[in-house]
């Protein structure tokens, strides 16, 4: 098929002729290609429209994984299934909700790497009933593999493979899928893999671009009531100042977003001529020198896309750091007594006594009166409950309350006790094996407040499938 059915991409036309030649037409050359680059090189942009053109011209289907979300570190080994199991159940489950949604649910939950190569030799049965075709993984942030079960990078690299002999043991050759892992990652393959791998894959490096490569896709964001030579001087003039320091494809078109009416507005309100180069860069001076100094740091116009932020960051975290975080909300916005209540399953009988106390009770909204401080050993206990039904139980570990200090370095928890300025973490990884906390020592047992708002909590609960409004007391009339 000619080169000119593809989508144009500036700069990286060879790139992707050669990400063609190596998918093919639903005939892959290779079962495993490693695209890798610095931030911002186009590594998103070259893959997706590529794999829409192949998916429009030749039927090809694929997916897009984030490792970030799948994975998390294997340091301590009763975690490593558990982060498998994660990064399984979420490509059988992307796959199913774009291609097969008929395909049962049920079927996409497994408990390991066997159960997982059945369950996609399923789905690529029923994606392929009709006619063979190519199925595409693309594994996003795939440096996160490094850190994650030693055996899940190679099971990865190796997929292919192993889908082609598991369908040749059940004898359904004829019409299946083909299937492709591509690894998009900053870091080099070498870091990967000292060439140990039975199969090594084929590595598609991607530079950053050039200046004259920039200047074109900065051409093409030109507004349509813009002079044509006012903005391709000030195209030039922003070059000039960032491209030294920043080669970020993606912040140097946000900095020409932000930049380019504070270099048209003295043209528009008279204030200099449209041909006064020297009198546009003067006004233009101050606005861009701040840019370069907020580099990497998009400051939000308004206070409006706040919901929008917090599902977009919701979408950014790992499974069990999810749960950790509904579990912060649950203890922030529920009484200590309402616990037992939501997360217990066999509480007992309740006396009329008690029934009538409850429906007589006055009390104030949580939500209205904001975030209440709560211990870590409520916390934990809230998220274990939580997780009381996962095939695996997820033990107290360092690296499970190193979660709550990255949530709080993200401004999601706020520590509210001094022991976490002079070391508390430490020492409550510490005191995990111990019989339990101590309650008013806030070495042992430093307090936190959730800061998220409820809508951002909803946004993160529905992504793991769970009712958050179920289990609040506002909305439950639970006291």
């Amino acid at each position: 098929m000619s080169t000119s059915s593809y989508s144009h991409i500036f700069g990286r036309s060879d790139e992707q002729q050669t990400l063609v030649a190596l998918l093919g037409q639903n005939d892959p050359i290779t079962s495993c290609i490693v695209i890798n680059g610095p931030s911002g090189c186009g590594k998103s942009l070259l893959l997706s429209t590529t794999l829409n053109d192949l998916e429009r011209l030749c039927n090809q289907k694929w997916i897009l994984i984030s490792c970030l979300e799948g994975c998390c570190s294997a340091s301590h080994s009763a975690l490593s299934s558990a982060a498998s199991k994660v990064l399984f159940e979420l490509i059988l489950q992307s796959l199913r909700s774009k291609y097969v949604s008929h395909f049962p649910i049920s079927e996409c939950r497994c408990d390991g790497a066997a159960s997982f190569m059945a369950s996609l030799c399923s789905l690529l049965k029923a994606l392929a009933i009709d006619k063979p075709t190519s199925l595409v993984i693309v594994f996003d942030q795939a440096e996160k593999l490094r850190d994650a079960d030693p055996l899940l990078l190679p099971l990865i690299v190796r997929l292919g493979s192993l889908v082609d002999e598991q369908l040749q043991r059940t004898g359904l050759v004829a019409h299946h899928s083909r299937v492709v892992t591509i690894l998009v990652t900053r870091s080099p393959w070498e870091k990967f893999s000292s060439g140990t791998f039975h199969l090594e894959p084929v590595v598609v490096p991607i530079n950053s671009y050039s200046r004259d490569q920039m200047t074109q896709i900065l051409h093409s964001l030109q507004p349509h009531d813009a002079s044509q030579a006012r903005f391709q001087r000030f195209v030039d003039l922003l070059l000039t100042v960032c491209f030294p320091v920043c080669r970020n494809a993606g912040e140097l078109i946000h900095l020409a977003k932000i930049n380019w009416l504070a270099f048209e507005e003295p043209v528009v309100k008279g204030l200099i001529a449209s041909d006064d180069e020297w009198g546009q860069w003067k006004f233009a001076q101050p606005t861009l020198k701040r840019s370069l100094s907020n580099l990497y740091l998009r400051q939000q116009a308004s206070n409006g896309n706040s919901a929008v932020r917090g599902t977009i960051t919701s979408l950014e975290l790992p499974y069990f750091t999810r749960f950790m975080l509904i579990a912060a909300f649950l203890a922030s916005y529920n009484p200590r007594e309402a616990d037992k209540k939501f997360l217990v399953k066999n509480l007992g009988r309740h006396t009329n006594r008690m029934k009538r106390n409850e429906k007589t009770s006055e009390h104030t909204k949580a939500l209205l009166l904001g975030p209440r401080v709560f211990p870590v050993d409520r916390l934990l206990a809230i998220f274990h409950a939580l997780l009381r039904n996962e095939s695996e139980p997820v033990p107290n570990t360092s690296l499970l309350i190193s979660q709550i200090a990255s949530l709080t370095a993200l401004g999601l928890l706020s520590a509210t006790s001094p022991a976490n300025a002079i070391g508390g973490l430490h020492t409550l990884g510490a005191s995990l094996g111990s019989s339990g906390f101590c309650e008013v020592d806030a070495l042992a047992n430093p307090r936190y407040r959730c800061m998220l708002s409820l809508e951002t909590a909803k946004a993160i609960a529905q992504s793991v499938d769970f009712d958050l409004t179920a289990y609040l007391t506002d909305f439950s009339g639970v006291c």
